[in-house]
Formats: C-alpha cells, sequence, structure tokens
C-alpha cells in the first residue's frame, strides 16, 4: 500500500550561521524602529539563502529530492559567502522586498543554484527563466503602503548599513517545507545534506 501523499510548498537553501541570524535581526530591530508599520518583517531563525525554490511538491518526492541533492552537492567546492548590502526588489522607489546580499563569487553562487536545479531536473521541475540573484528577504512591504510610505522605506533601506561580520562557508543544503500563514511563512526542515 503506497501512503498517502500531500502536498506541500517546499525549497532548497542554505541554512545560515547563528552569528549572520543574529546580525540580521540587528538590522531588522534598526529598519523596523525607522518604519514601524510599512513592512512585514520575517523571523531572523527563518532566514535563509534560496538556491531553488520548487513550490508544491508531493510529499511522497521528499525522500527522492534528498537522495539527488546529495548527489548534485557531492564533492562541492563550496565557497566563503560574505554580506553585501541592503537593497529591495524592485530597485528603486516602488520596493516590495528588502533584502541583504550575498557575495562569494557569482560563479561559484551559480553553481550552488545550478547543482540545485540539476538535483531536481529528473524529478519534473524546470529551470528558472530569470537569473540567480542570492539574497536574503529581511521583509516584504505591505501592499496598503502608499507611494509616500514607499518612499519612507526606500530612503531606510538607502541609508541602513549591514554590520561588518566574518564571511561564512556553508556546510548545509536543507529542504525546506514553507506554510503560509497571516503572520508570514513559517519554514521547516524536511532533511538536509552535509556538504
Amino acid at each position: 500500500m503506497t501512503p498517502a501523499s500531500e502536498t506541500l510548498r517546499t525549497f532548497i537553501a542554505l541554512p545560515l550561521p547563528e552569528e549572520w541570524t543574529r546580525q540580521l535581526a540587528d538590522t531588522i530591530s534598526e529598519l523596523s524602529r525607522a518604519l514601524p508599520s510599512s513592512v512585514r518583517w520575517v523571523s531572523p531563525a527563518g532566514i535563509h539563502l534560496t538556491l531553488k525554490f520548487l513550490g508544491p511538491t508531493d510529499s511522497r518526492l521528499v525522500p527522492p529530492i534528498l537522495d539527488a541533492v546529495a548527489e548534485n552537492f557531492a564533492e562541492t567546492s563550496v565557497p566563503m559567502l560574505s554580506l553585501s548590502g541592503l537593497g529591495t526588489f524592485p530597485a528603486g522607489r516602488n520596493p516590495r522586498v528588502i533584502w541583504a546580499g550575498v557575495s562569494g563569487g557569482a560563479e561559484s553562487l551559480d553553481d550552488l543554484h545550478r547543482r540545485a536545479e540539476r538535483a531536481v531536473r529528473d524529478l519534473g521541475w524546470s529551470a528558472d527563466s530569470r537569473p540567480f540573484r542570492p539574497h536574503l528577504t529581511l521583509g516584504r512591504v505591505r501592499d496598503r503602503v502608499n507611494p509616500r510610505q514607499r518612499q519612507a522605506v526606500f530612503d531606510a533601506v538607502s541609508r541602513a548599513r549591514l554590520p561588518a561580520i566574518p564571511g561564512w562557508r556553508p556546510d548545509t543544503v536543507r529542504l525546506y517545507r514553507s506554510v503560509l500563514t497571516p503572520q508570514g511563512a513559517q519554514y521547516s526542515s524536511l532533511g538536509e545534506v552535509q556538504i
């Protein structure tokens, strides 16, 4: 008898080290004081570097996805990553997402993204049509925010600076489940692979 399947919302990502999470929590706290009601901030504990968003996923595919991730990330040359400034999507005066940039050699980061894409290609996922832009989402601007408030978001993000913290070499790739709630997305691990 086949176990019942459930549709999960999933993605493949790198979990952050504690020091980065603490520093990003401080940055969120600083920005939230300047923007008390315009942005829905993410929980710092849930911040991650997404390599591949999968979306609706049959729960029976979780073990094969993890096996494929392990195979595709075996003997990976993992880059040293660093935080590289704050910004918004879209860039400019109509922001919807506030992010912290991640750098570590564009080619190395692209390689991690391609490995995640290769891992799930044979399981039915296609390659992303947009270029990979490594970032850590800190908050989402609320829909009801007017143009003046959006300008204030843009200005606050433009003035803010990330603290200088040590670089980080990832050692884990994780398959996450995302559950959307009125308070924002809630993330949990479905399994991980050491790299």
